[in-house]
């Protein structure tokens, strides 16, 4: 069975990390989310993978420096005249949305040391965080670039699955997950092997991709042994998948 993760929701078809996105992913069957958290310059964790405005929103600058009062003012269309009411979400707002309705694979997007912190708060006040096994829905994985982050988020939730994104998988980085006692390693879709996904499963680590840029990355993770992928066109991989005879989980 390989799981498709609705990559910044159903952001083929609704602008990305906005709550349109997440229930367009909902509506069409697809219950894991991958979504990025960062923070306002007052401190607050909001949904949006950009440190900048620019692309995703009708503001300019620096996440950084604005309040939430004033990202919230945004609309988060991506240039999409249709979604001009989308905003910004707030983790808040999107945890409440979606209790008991999905999988978050929360990404710790900065490198700020105190977005861990505020992120996990946020999951135990909405009641996130619960021990589930890597693939449950409901439930929270949580992943970041940055291996810090995770070892920071890992000693506030020990019981939470963290996967570390990175390029490829190597040896080193197998022993520091381990070390780390990281469920997942996420490499990009392009670099998986056979080989790389059964040393991690050897040892213990699920593999899921990043990365999908075409349906050749598509299968080349799938046939691979990673249990999923983000990806942006759930449907149109669903379709591939299954006309290479590979099962898709729902």
């Amino acid at each position: 069975m390989f799981t498709l993760i609705a990559h910044r929701g159903y952001s083929d078809e609704a602008p990305e990390n906005t709550l349109a996105a997440f229930d367009l992913a909902l509506e069409r069957g697809y219950r894991h989310f991958e979504l990025d958290a960062q923070l306002t310059s007052d401190g607050a964790p909001v949904v949006i993978h950009d440190d900048d405005l620019d692309r995703t929103t009708d503001g300019h600058g620096r996440l950084r420096a604005h309040t939430l009062e004033a990202v919230r003012a945004l609309s988060a269309n991506a240039g999409r005249a249709e979604y001009a009411s989308e905003h910004v979400p707030t983790l808040d707002e999107l945890l409440e949305r979606y209790t008991g309705r999905a999988r978050l694979h929360l990404e710790l997007k900065s490198a700020e040391q105190e977005l861990p912190a505020i992120v996990v708060d946020a999951c135990k006040v909405r009641d996130w965080a619960v021990p589930t096994e890597t693939d449950d829905v409901p439930g929270l994985t949580m992943t970041s670039f940055h291996v810090e982050q995770l070892y920071r988020s890992r000693r506030l939730l020990p019981n939470i699955p963290h996967g570390w994104l990175l390029t490829r998988i190597t040896e080193a980085d197998l022993d520091l997950t381990t070390q780390l006692g990281l469920a997942e390693l996420c490499p990009r879709a392009d670099t998986l092997t056979p080989d790389a996904v059964a040393e991690a499963t050897r040892r213990g680590v699920r593999v899921r991709a990043w990365g999908v840029r075409n349906e050749d990355d598509l299968l080349q993770a799938a046939r691979a042994g990673a249990w999923g992928t983000t990806v942006n066109w759930p449907d149109r991989a669903r379709d591939a998948l299954t006309a290479a005879g590979i099962e898709v989980a729902r």
